[in-house]
């Protein structure tokens, strides 16, 4: 069996070598079957393409994706929105949409996009994989919340782990100018929800709230 996945996989690894396009045709991707991706594959974007429905007049909605590599670069077809990504990694630029992609940092989102840009911001898998101080991740959400419609949506997950995370998520700068919301996703109880395995992936679900003049000066 294990063979067989290892053939399967490099067949994969081979055809999207010669065209990424090809392997998207197939329906093939290279899906991480691990409890806090499935929660997210499954759950949190049947949540968020049921919240964001429109009728066929309305214009699409607009998602940002914050960290796009062979894993995730399936995420277009799971999401019934107009999908935009940003990566850090140049080499990662290969896994997304023409035209719809950005070589860049999650802490300048407002260098490549205008304000109110995006229906709702995924910020998975960020903090302690790069993003590992309280500032940064201050800057990550002063950005997310620039970028963000009035009536937006972020997405935060990451393992909540002394090992991945130096500081408190809840008390940091940048986490108060949103305001907790309990999505309607079954077996959550708040708006926060963590997968119970090795990682303590946590996910938690934002609005950017209206800022004040102070809490303006403070986020730009």
């Amino acid at each position: 069996m294990k063979f067989v996945k290892k053939i399967t996989y490099a067949l994969k690894r081979a055809i999207f070598r010669v065209s990424p396009a090809l392997l998207r045709r197939l329906g093939a991707n290279f899906q991480l079957r691990v409890p806090s991706r499935m929660f997210m594959e499954q759950e949190v974007f049947d949540y968020v393409n049921e919240h964001f429905r429109r009728g066929a007049a309305a214009p699409v909605a607009r998602c940002l994706f914050i960290g796009l590599d062979k894993h995730n670069w399936h995420y277009d077809q799971l999401l019934s929105l107009d999908f935009y990504s940003i990566d850090l990694n140049p080499r990662n630029a290969a896994y997304g949409q023409p035209n719809r992609h950005v070589v860049g940092s999650a802490t300048e989102l407002s260098s490549h996009y205008p304000p109110h840009s995006f229906d709702v911001v995924f910020a998975n898998g960020l903090i302690g994989f790069g993003l590992d101080t309280e500032e940064a991740f201050n800057q990550l959400m002063f950005e997310c919340h620039r970028v963000l419609t009035g009536d937006g949506m972020l997405v935060l997950g990451y393992n909540d782990k002394p090992d991945r995370l130096s500081f408190k998520v809840e008390q940091a700068k940048g986490f108060q100018v949103y305001k907790t919301f309990e999505p309607g996703i079954a077996g959550m109880t708040g708006a926060r929800h963590v997968v119970a395995d090795g990682f303590q992936h946590c996910y938690v679900f934002l609005r950017p709230r209206r800022l004040g003049l102070a809490e303006q000066g403070l986020a730009w």
